[in-house]
């Protein structure tokens, strides 16, 4: 692993050598929040500093995954068939750990084993991470209660701590390449620095401030509390009874994979469209003949909680969950899963 140090008044040089190679998106802010944004050269003339402010902030609204498993796609079509797109260079520069940590639910379920999926991992394979780390965590974040840090200490291509304006990269073999752009901008680090002390510090204050927001540990058998208590609806219906079904925090998750499948006719021939889909839908797990074990909602609500703390550790060793806390910012309702979890 390999240490640089990009100067303040060198980002904009670099960014602007990247976008002769790559597509890039950033986080940038807007309204408060922050959002993706498709790097344009004009940006880096009109707003030269508009990046470096949004790689200190927390994940983008807009779960990472959807550059991967897009919100709606066109997979087949017939009778002529639809061939895989080229995909072109991307860099997804400034992707928090959260959303690090959620590619590794995709790609167990669509870029691993027998059946992968290609298109996911034609755009997986195509894009590189820069990781960003987390220094101010909001009080909806909870990664640490995962076993996670807001940082990265493995994955993504290149890590990234912005430090009073100068950028700290680590870059391991496929990092290096983005350093390799404009070598002559960057400044190799070696050992201890100002800089590296300096973004320590503030590592071990970010993980500090999750710590004591997220005091209350879960059960250590979080997968064993769901199971006793999955048939209890009295306890489901007091934390769903807020929910309005906007689903919300199903399209911002960032470990959700669901999708439906459906066909539409042309002038000859179809189209076959994938889009995300949404377990708490109320045909979402109906059958043929009509039948539907989970008609009642608070059925449905239950077994959110039981796939992604209980099922999905079972079956591939890990949460299908991240603590970007997403779901609570969305929820109109205002159900915090720390509350419902806490309490088994």
């Amino acid at each position: 692993m390999s240490r640089y140090l990009l100067a303040k008044s060198s980002v904009h040089q670099w960014l602007s050598k990247l976008l002769a190679r790559y597509t890039v998106y950033v986080p940038t802010e807007r309204d408060g929040q922050t959002h993706w944004h498709l790097l344009d050269p004009r940006d880096l003339e009109e707003t030269p500093d508009r990046v470096a402010p949004a790689q200190r902030r927390i994940r983008a609204s807009e779960p990472v995954k959807s550059f991967m498993f897009q919100p709606r796609q066109r997979v087949a079509g017939f009778p002529e068939p639809l061939p895989l797109p080229e995909s072109a260079p991307r860099l997804l520069l400034g992707v928090k750990n959260c959303d690090l940590a959620a590619l590794r639910v995709h790609d167990k379920i669509l870029g691993e084993g027998e059946f992968k999926d290609p298109f996911y991992v034609s755009l997986r394979e195509s894009t590189k991470l820069v990781v960003a780390d987390c220094p101010a965590p909001e009080q909806s974040c909870f990664c640490n209660l995962l076993g996670l840090t807001p940082f990265a200490k493995e994955g993504g291509d290149a890590a990234l701590s912005v430090i009073d304006g100068d950028w700290i990269f680590e870059v391991g073999q496929t990092g290096q390449e983005l350093v390799d752009t404009a070598p002559e901008l960057f400044t190799r680090l070696a050992g201890e620095t100002t800089e590296t002390k300096k973004r320590d510090e503030e590592r071990s204050a970010a993980v500090a401030a999750l710590n004591m927001t997220n005091a209350r540990p879960w059960n250590p058998d979080l997968p064993g509390a769901i199971a006793a208590k999955l048939a209890d609806d009295s306890f489901w219906r007091k934390h769903a009874k807020t929910c309005v079904e906007c689903y919300g925090c199903l399209m911002g998750c960032p470990t959700c994979y669901c999708f439906l499948l459906y066909d539409q006719a042309k002038e000859k021939g179809l189209d076959r469209t994938r889009v995300w889909d949404a377990c708490y839908e109320a045909a979402y797990a109906r059958v043929g003949g009509g039948a539907n074990p989970r008609a009642e909602f608070i059925r449905r609500f239950a077994n959110r909680f039981d796939c992604k703390w209980n099922q999905f550790k079972r079956d591939h060793g890990v949460y299908s969950c991240t603590g970007c806390g997403r779901c609570f910012k969305a929820c109109m309702g205002k159900i915090d899963i720390r509350t419902v979890l806490g309490e088994l």
